[in-house]
């Protein structure tokens, strides 16, 4: 052990912590999953991972293969307490290690950081490229769980009402995790009685730029939260449509944790295995799929997705039937790699 370091493993990561709450970039908001994680981490140390032979190890002297060992058996699920979790959990848990022990050099703390020292291959794998997409059953779950009690707000939380909003956003418009998090409050338009709503992204290249036009439902949840947010405490203050409680954006670790509890509850409440994806990516391929299912002409489904042209949906195309799939094929091996014209209407 470094004999300088006086830190005990809590203190150390506590800092760690009010740290990167002030990090505009990489803030974290929410604690409690990072400090069940920490958990995780220091109840493994105890033992070494070694629970017939235990050893305490102390947190500034682990190396490479106690790293490798905690991911490969040392991560308890919150959902049910047992040691099975999916790869994407365990390469989470990897970069969060990495990004903790990072700042522990930076300190002086440790002389490497043990994460980072595993070689590439014994790495967690990073995700599948190819677009993955929810089940219906599950989907229609997702939306079901968001739609009970809506009519109801009395005793909702402050973030209850935002997270219900962002959801609906989501889920509805198949946004990027970037574009939820970079709206604010002047994104939202609402036209008046009679006159719709639309939210307009105006952050990113010449397609991303484009207006969105919101159903009934969106608009009201946008204009519940918003009337919350305007009387609630650092929420009121902050330009993001959808704001941390620190006031500032939320950030994709924020987004990331929200997302995965929702389609997780969803799944179980279905039935269902849990997704092979749970984040904004897989909501917003759900999406877009639909789109392309309903018969939208895929030039449509690419600007309403802010892509440059069709050649961005190529990654969803084994969940399209032989018609669209060959023809989204085809226009994605033409030469011609010109953008859809920019998109400056709104999209209905």
């Amino acid at each position: 052990m470094n004999s300088k370091v006086e830190l005990s493993a809590d203190e150390f990561f506590e800092q760690w912590l009010e740290h990167c709450s002030n990090d505009d970039q990489r803030a974290i908001n929410d604690f409690v999953f990072y400090r069940y994680f920490w958990i995780s981490w220091t109840k493994f140390l105890t033992t070494g991972g070694d629970k017939e032979n235990p050893k305490w190890v102390h947190w500034t002297d682990a190396d490479p293969p106690l790293i490798k060992s905690y991911l490969a058996s040392g991560i308890e699920s919150r959902a049910n307490g047992d040691t099975k979790i999916s790869v994407i959990t365990e390469r989470r848990y990897w970069r969060l290690l990495e990004r903790v022990y990072d700042y522990a050099v930076e300190r002086g703390l440790v002389a490497e950081n043990p994460a980072a020292g595993i070689a590439d291959k014994e790495k967690p794998p990073s995700e599948d490229p190819k677009g993955a997409i929810l089940s219906p059953v599950v989907w229609e779950q997702c939306f079901k769980i968001l739609r009970e009690g809506s009519e109801d707000a009395v005793g909702l939380k402050a973030i209850d009402i935002r997270n219900r909003a962002l959801l609906l956003v989501l889920f509805e418009l198949g946004l990027t995790s970037a574009e939820i998090r970079a709206l604010t409050v002047e994104s939202f338009v609402d036209g008046g009685a009679g006159k719709g709503a639309s939210i307009r992204i105006t952050s990113g290249g010449v397609n991303q730029l484009r207006t969105m036009v919101v159903s009934a439902e969106v608009r009201s949840a946008i204009k519940s939260w918003l009337q919350v947010k305007a009387t609630a405490g650092k929420h009121a203050l902050a330009p993001a449509l959808f704001s941390s409680q620190t006031g500032k954006p939320m950030t994709d670790e924020n987004l990331l944790v929200l997302v995965r509890a929702h389609l997780l509850a969803a799944s179980r409440a279905a039935g269902q295995k849990d997704p092979v994806r749970a984040g904004p990516q897989i909501v917003r391929n759900t999406r877009l799929v639909q789109w392309m299912w309903s018969g939208m002409p895929q030039p449509d489904v690419a600007l309403r997705a802010g892509l440059k042209n069709v050649r961005g949906l190529l990654h969803l195309r084994q969940h399209l039937p032989d018609g669209p799939r060959l023809e989204l094929a085809r226009e994605a091996s033409r030469k011609d790699d010109e953008p859809l014209r920019p998109v400056l209407q709104r999209l209905a």
